[in-house]
């Protein structure tokens, strides 16, 4: 580390000295150089997230654009109504300009509002797509329950076949007899 790195370090109590009891080359300024050597390298942001990231800091530097514009207008307004004609044109001038500049802020903060909504549906939608944040076990309590309830319906259907062939002339009790031929009709 260069000295100024150690001189800020050490006022975080991270400095370049060793700890006596651990050995040289441990201690704060280990852990602090492991941290930092983790952290480069750790896996880079996904274009998405570099994406959503950036998006987030368009919109801090657009609200804060917005709040030095509102502030320049109100100035300007002030001064409209001065004595001083120059100054009051000017004045009038840096009004519209500021007006001009907010709405062309609201603009931008609209469309990156919705380049995020967008960023959130497709990652949904990949979420969905691929399986992820789909609870396994609820799966499987859907499956079983379909299951058993198709089960549960040929049972029923089986029974009552069984019980039409059980029955002497083939009619379950208090079932009517199917017709001979279908369409016929007595008379």
């Amino acid at each position: 580390m260069d000295d100024g790195q150690d001189h800020w370090l050490g006022l975080l109590g991270l400095g370049p000295r060793s700890d006596s009891r651990r050995g040289p080359g441990s201690g704060p300024a280990a852990d602090a150089d492991a941290a930092a050597l983790e952290r480069k390298s750790a896996e880079g942001l996904s274009p998405l997230d570099r994406l959503a990231a950036l998006l987030d800091d368009l919109t801090t530097e657009m609200r804060q654009q917005f709040e030095l514009f509102r502030k320049l207008r109100v100035t300007a307004e002030k001064l409209i109504d001065g004595a001083d004609e120059a100054a009051a044109k000017a004045a009038r001038a840096d009004a519209k300009a500021a007006t001009d500049a907010i709405a062309l802020i609201v603009r931008t903060l609209e469309k990156i509002d919705s380049l995020q909504r967008q960023l959130a549906r497709d990652r949904e939608e990949a979420a969905l797509a691929s399986g992820e944040g789909e609870d396994e076990e609820a799966i499987r309590q859907e499956l079983l329950r379909i299951i058993e309830n198709q089960a549960e319906a040929r049972a029923r259907a089986r029974f009552a076949a069984w019980q039409c062939q059980a029955v002497p002339g083939g009619a379950a009790a208090g079932q009517p007899e199917p017709e001979a031929t279908p369409g016929a009709r007595s008379g």
